[in-house]
C-alpha cells in the first residue's frame, strides 16, 4: 500500500486520539435510567480477551492448521492475509460495552461477521444459556463459532453449578462435547461473589481422554494418521476477578498458566513420521477503569500471552520437526467512553501492541520476527435506546514490521491503514440490537468492506 505523508499520518493520528480520548472527559452524571436492563455502564472488560486466549489452548483442533501444526499454538499469520485483516477485525467487533454487557448477561446470544474480501467473511458466533434446575442447582451450555484465517472453531460446553450462601460462593464443573473423543475437557472450579468482588479459580484437565482412547482402547491406523500419547498431562490453572476498588475505581485481573507439558505424536504403519513436542502455555492481563460520573468510563489495560514449543523428531522422522518456537503477544492500552446526552455516547480506545515469533531450527540460525502496531478504533453514536442508530467512526492500524516474516501473506503486513466506518442500527431496548456497516478507505477515498452484527438477550 502508499505510504502516507508524515504530515497526514500526525493528522490523522492526532485526530484518532482525540476521538478516542474525549469520552474521558468528566461532566455532570447522566439522568438515571429507568430500566436498568437498558443502561449500559461505561465499562470495558478484558473476558472477551481473555476467553479467545483461553479457547486457544482448550481448543487447539480449532485453530486453522490444526493440533500438530509446525506454526505454533497461537498460529497468528496466514498466506491469505492482506494488510488491512487486523483492521477488519477491528470494525466488524462488538464495541466496549457491547462487549461488557454481553459478559454480564448469562442467556444470550451475538454473532458479527466482516468481509476481508471479495469471496470471504470472517465471522464470529456465541450463545449461551443457564437454566435454575432447583435447590441451588442451575445448567449452563454455550456455543462457540469462529470462522476466520486463524480459527475453524466450533465449540459446545455443557456445565453445572452449584450455589451456597444465597449466591456468595459456587462451584462448577464444565466441559467441551467433542465428536473427537481424545479432545474434551474437563474444568472444575470455585466462584466468590461478593458486593465489591467477583473471583473465580479453576482448574482443567485438556485432552481429558486421550491416552485412554490411543493408549489404553487404542485406534486403527486406517482411522487416523497420527496418535498421541501425553507422557505430562496437560493441566490448567486459571484466575479471574473483578474487584471494586471504591470511588468510581473497579479492576479486572485475568490470568492461566499450563503445567509443563510433553506429547508424543507416534509413528506406525501407514501413520506420517513422529516427534516429541514440550509445550508451555500462559497468559496474564489487567484493566483498571475509573467512572468520574454515571456516564463516563476511562481505564488502561495490559495484556500478555506465551506459547512455546520444542519439538524434535522420532526415528525416522522429518528434519523440519527439529526446532523450537516461542510466540509472542504483549498489549497496553487506554480507553474512554462517555456519554454526552441521552442519545448521544462517544466510545474509544487505543493500543500499542507487540507481536514477537522466535524460531530456532536445530542446527541452524535463529530467526526472529516482530512488529509493532498502533491500533484502535473511535466511534460517536447518536440514539435512543429503542430505534434507529447511527454510528461515525474511525478505525486504524500502523505497523512496523522487522525480521522476515512467519509465513509469506497476501500483502506486507507493515503498514498503515485509516478507515472511516458509518454504522446504522437499531436497538430494542437492552434485549435486542442489529447494526450493518461500512467502511471508507481514507487512503484511496474508496468503498472498503462491509460488516453487521446482532446481539439477543433474554
Amino acid at each position: 500500500m502508499r505510504p502516507k505523508a508524515p504530515s497526514r499520518l500526525l493528522r490523522l493520528l492526532l485526530l484518532s486520539g482525540l476521538v478516542a480520548l474525549a469520552p474521558a472527559c468528566p461532566s455532570k452524571p447522566a439522568a438515571a435510567q429507568p430500566d436498568s436492563s437498558s443502561a449500559r455502564p461505561p465499562r470495558a472488560t478484558l473476558l472477551g480477551w481473555e476467553e479467545s486466549v483461553r479457547f486457544a489452548i482448550f481448543d487447539r483442533a480449532g485453530s486453522t492448521r490444526g493440533r500438530n501444526s509446525r506454526r505454533g499454538i497461537l498460529q497468528r499469520f496466514d498466506e491469505a492475509m492482506d494488510a488491512e485483516y487486523d483492521l477488519d477485525i477491528i470494525s466488524s467487533d462488538f464495541s466496549l460495552t457491547e462487549t461488557y454487557a454481553w459478559h454480564r448477561r448469562e442467556n444470550g446470544a451475538r454473532f458479527w461477521a466482516g468481509s476481508i474480501d471479495h469471496l470471504q467473511l470472517i465471522q464470529q458466533g456465541d450463545l449461551k444459556a443457564r437454566v435454575v434446575l432447583g435447590s441451588g442447582w442451575s445448567i449452563k451450555a454455550r456455543f462457540v463459532h469462529d470462522e476466520s484465517l486463524r480459527t475453524e472453531r466450533n465449540l459446545l460446553w455443557l456445565g453445572f453449578a452449584r450455589r451456597f450462601a444465597e449466591g456468595r460462593y459456587s462451584v462448577f464443573v464444565q466441559g467441551t462435547l467433542r465428536a473427537r473423543k481424545p479432545e474434551s475437557d474437563v474444568e472444575l472450579g470455585f466462584s466468590w461473589n461478593a458486593e465489591h468482588a467477583r473471583v473465580t479459580v479453576a482448574a482443567a484437565a485438556l485432552d481429558l481422554f486421550n491416552d485412554l482412547i490411543f493408549q489404553t482402547l487404542e485406534v486403527d491406523p486406517g482411522v487416523t494418521d497420527t496418535t498421541l500419547d501425553y507422557t505430562s498431562h496437560p493441566f490448567t490453572l486459571r484466575v479471574i476477578a473483578d474487584l471494586t476498588l471504591g470511588r468510581g475505581v473497579r479492576a479486572e485481573l485475568v490470568g492461566l498458566v499450563m503445567s509443563p507439558t510433553t506429547v508424543v505424536a507416534a509413528a506406525g504403519p501407514g501413520r506420517l513420521p513422529g516427534f516429541e513436542q514440550d509445550e508451555r502455555y500462559a497468559y496474564a492481563g489487567g484493566l483498571l477503569g475509573w467512572e468520574p460520573s454515571a456516564g463516563s468510563g476511562l481505564g488502561g489495560f495490559a495484556t500478555w500471552v506465551r506459547a512455546r514449543l520444542d519439538r524434535e523428531p522420532l526415528a525416522a522422522g522429518r528434519p523440519e520437526d527439529a526446532f523450537e518456537l516461542t510466540e509472542t503477544t504483549s498489549s497496553l492500552g487506554i480507553y474512554g467512553i462517555h456519554e454526552l446526552t441521552p442519545q448521544l455516547t462517544a466510545e474509544g480506545w487505543a493500543a500499542r501492541i507487540w507481536r514477537l515469533e522466535d524460531r530456532i531450527p536445530t542446527g541452524a540460525s535463529e530467526v526472529e520476527y516482530e512488529d509493532r502496531t498502533w491500533a484502535g478504533r473511535a466511534s460517536v453514536t447518536h440514539g435512543a435506546r429503542r430505534g434507529l442508530n447511527v454510528s461515525l467512526g474511525l478505525d486504524v492500524t500502523v505497523r512496523r514490521v522487522s525480521g522476515p516474516p512467519p509465513v509469506v501473506t497476501l500483502e506486507p503486513l507493515g503498514s498503515d491503514n485509516f478507515r472511516l466506518r458509518v454504522d446504522l442500527g437499531w436497538r430494542f431496548g437492552g434485549q435486542a440490537g442489529l447494526v450493518a456497516g461500512a467502511g471508507l478507505d481514507l487512503d484511496t477515498g474508496r468503498f472498503d468492506g462491509a460488516h453487521g452484527r446482532f446481539r439477543l438477550y433474554w
